[in-house]
């Protein structure tokens, strides 16, 4: 489980709690089933209108908090936010605490708020915008198909030619689902079905700290937007 890279939530369950377990991957619906993925690891969804919805999942030790305590920092925390931005910018769809075991749902109204409030490195948009906003497209990319990395490594050149593809950016916390078919992906990033990424287990191998996830979007209408 990485620890140095964390967010706002996840620094106040550290606060309150004792981090016992890390869910893994290995219950990941199949790799063509991408319609029917749900997140079962800790995951941001991100949508066809920019918006994006985070699933948080731990499994923490009660002795360490009680009652409400965490859903009360939460709701705090996120109000503290939305007083100084938009009304509603972030909001807590849904919190569940089982026998310690943590699932909470937090929608984003874009992905500039996803990345302020958790204070971390995080773009969804338009090529052109992520090298407007700074990002430099740095290092080895792969093509991608479905579920698997095709071919050589490249350099940026290629994905950035096509300039009618979409991106996220991320640090590599979360898996992450777009709304439209994976076209590239950076050294350090696996595919797990045409529409979901994640953070590989070498992916720091090479030092990156950022993953590039470049699609196209999907052209059918269909909504990643949870019910």
């Amino acid at each position: 489980m990485k620890t140095a890279k964390t967010g706002a939530l996840a620094a106040m369950i550290v606060c309150v709690c004792y981090l016992s377990g890390c869910s893994m991957l290995d219950r990941i619906i199949g790799a063509d089933d991408w319609k029917e993925w749900t997140p079962e690891t800790t995951s941001v969804q991100v949508h066809a209108d920019g918006s994006l919805t985070e699933t948080i999942f731990d499994t923490l030790d009660q002795t360490w908090y009680q009652g409400n305590e965490l859903q009360d920092m939460i709701a705090r925390s996120m109000n503290e936010y939305n007083e100084s931005h938009t009304d509603r910018a972030i909001q807590v769809t849904s919190y569940s605490d089982t026998d310690g075991k943590v699932k909470v749902v937090i929608d984003y109204r874009t992905g500039e708020d996803f990345a302020a409030y958790n204070n971390t490195q995080f773009c969804c948009g338009s090529m052109l915008d992520a090298q407007m906003k700074g990002f430099l497209f740095e290092g080895s990319f792969y093509a991608v198909d479905k579920d698997r990395l095709q071919g050589e490594a490249m350099d940026a050149a290629e994905p950035l030619s096509h300039k009618e593809y979409s991106v996220v950016i991320s640090d590599g916390t979360h898996v992450v689902q777009v709304p439209g078919e994976i076209r590239y992906v950076s050294k350090g990033a696996q595919p797990v079905n045409s529409h979901v990424a994640k953070e590989a287990d070498t992916a720091n191998e090479d030092g990156s700290s950022l993953l590039y996830i470049i699609y196209e979007k999907d052209q059918e209408g269909f909504s990643l937007q949870s019910e």
